[in-house]
């Protein structure tokens, strides 16, 4: 897992770089784009391409049956058990390639919310840092949060030992990527917190949860199991995305941007969907 995190987070970067002077807007267009004809690409190779055109368009014939013989109940309801019959056969043969489509798209996903999901602090503005560790006891045992010059401690850690949790207030002072270091039960785990302008990889959790979690959040290395630490996470502030002076949604923006270049790219590279 920590190779798959480390080569595709490197990856995007390549991607991402020519974007990161532009507002997030171009980027996340951009990877509309490629995904959307990627996917449609995938989808062309991994269906019966042949077998799904005969079924849509028996699907349009009798679509067009049931305007022409609208009048005739019998032949209505033959024609639209004709279509439910063919719409069925269409998903089944759908299926198999949507399933060889999820695991990029899942990749894709977690890049994105990467770099979209959240924006850097700016100096001056506060956070809060929690720590999550696997034994509760080790909380009474204390934890201790260490920051580098760049970022202040505003409050001590509050404790919750039945959640296995301390929280802290820190607040960015200096732009950078700061590494602060927490200590539990005499293991030491470090957690960036991202300070400055613009966007980019902002990570918000270091977990060492499980292969999930650790496949959701690939900004940073997962926290060994054999450290008393489960997770680090810092809270930021969301990303705004500007469309035509509107506030979008990354991820809504995402899908339907690219499913409508996956139409447009439908004809030219000759798949059927």
């Amino acid at each position: 897992m920590r190779f798959l995190n480390a080569a595709s987070t490197g990856f995007f970067d390549l991607v991402f770089a020519p974007f990161r002077p532009l507002p997030p807007f171009w980027g996340l267009t951009f990877i509309s784009l490629v995904t959307g004809v990627v996917m449609l690409w995938i989808f062309g190779k991994a269906s019966d391409q042949d077998t799904i055109r005969r079924v849509r368009d028996r699907i349009r014939g009798n679509l067009l049956g049931v305007r022409i013989f609208g009048d005739e109940i019998g032949m209505l309801f033959r024609l639209q058990g004709r279509i439910l019959k063919d719409t069925a056969l269409y998903l089944r043969y759908a299926f198999a390639p949507m399933l060889v489509m999820l695991v990029p798209v899942l990749l894709v996903l977690t890049q994105m919310n990467l770099r979209f999901a959240a924006r850097p602090l700016e100096p001056g503005e506060s956070t809060t840092v929690k720590v999550e560790v696997r034994d509760g006891t080790a909380v009474d045992g204390g934890i201790t949060l260490e920051v580098p010059p760049g970022l202040v401690v505003e409050t001590s850690g509050v404790p919750a030992a039945e959640l296995g949790e301390v929280v802290w207030r820190v607040r960015a002072q200096s732009p950078g990527r700061h590494e602060v270091t927490v200590t539990a039960a005499g293991s030491s785990v470090t957690k960036e917190i991202v300070v400055g302008e613009g966007w980019g990889p902002v990570s918000t959790l270091r977990t060492g949860r499980g292969v999930v979690d650790m496949f959701l959040y690939p900004g940073e290395r997962p926290i060994p199991a054999s450290d008393a630490v489960r997770a680090v996470e810092v809270v930021y502030p969301p990303l705004p995305i500007q469309a035509l002076g509107f506030g979008i949604d990354w991820m809504i923006f995402f899908f339907v941007a690219s499913i409508v270049f996956g139409f447009l790219f439908k004809k030219p590279l000759g798949v059927e969907i």
